[in-house]
């Protein structure tokens, strides 16, 4: 798949980029730096605050687009390198987001991330933006999952634990290189057939 990679915010409530300007604003707030003056002139893109960033162990965010999302990114990333933390938002055809996943700090390998939060999320249609219902999936190290159902519908919310120890090979992954993120973009990461009861 080729992606194109815009170092943007992403408004998702408004399916909307913001702009470099922005977006740079925003990352100054959260790092404490001052690059938007700089943004502004012209002499710096919101890429190149990224890079620097990234190299400096600051937070940025970017989407993720492919020939078959074109109005919309199929993935919006935050990544915080201080304690590394990285947001994946996955979005369908029309915009919603219908998956999230959230690395942390690995506590057994120190040079990798793990996935230890999964939520995902069923639409009525596919054309409303209500949801039927929500899964928010918890992993930890040691193969153990547990996972709550959140049931809009009916207004109920059930928890479920795993029974068996899952494998969790396929949680971990180094944390990326700049501008390489093809790992952190995988979609179909988590086998659920097994997991739900």
């Amino acid at each position: 798949m080729n992606k194109e990679i815009k170092y943007l915010n992403y408004w998702s409530a408004r399916k909307r980029l913001n702009s470099e300007t922005a977006s740079v604003m925003k990352w100054d707030l959260w790092n404490k730096t001052k690059f938007k003056p700089r943004v502004e002139k012209g002499e710096l893109t919101s890429k190149d605050i990224a890079f620097q960033n990234h190299n400096n162990n600051l937070g940025y965010e970017f989407c993720a687009f492919d020939n078959n999302h074109t109005e919309y990114p199929f993935a919006y990333v935050n990544i915080m390198p201080q304690n590394k933390h990285i947001s994946v938002e996955f979005f369908d055809f029309v915009g919603r987001k219908y998956l999230n996943y959230l690395f942390g700090e690995s506590e057994k390998f120190p040079d990798k991330i793990f996935l230890k939060e999964v939520w995902y999320y069923h639409f009525i249609s596919e054309t409303t933006e209500e949801e039927e219902y929500r899964l928010h999936f918890n992993f930890n190290e040691n193969g153990d999952v547990k996972y709550t159902k959140y049931d809009d519908k009916i207004g109920k919310l059930e928890d479920f634990e795993g029974n068996q120890k899952i494998d969790i090979t396929y949680l971990y992954e180094d944390f990326p290189i700049f501008n390489e993120y093809d790992k952190i973009l995988i979609e179909n990461r988590i086998p659920l057939e097994g997991i739900i009861n």
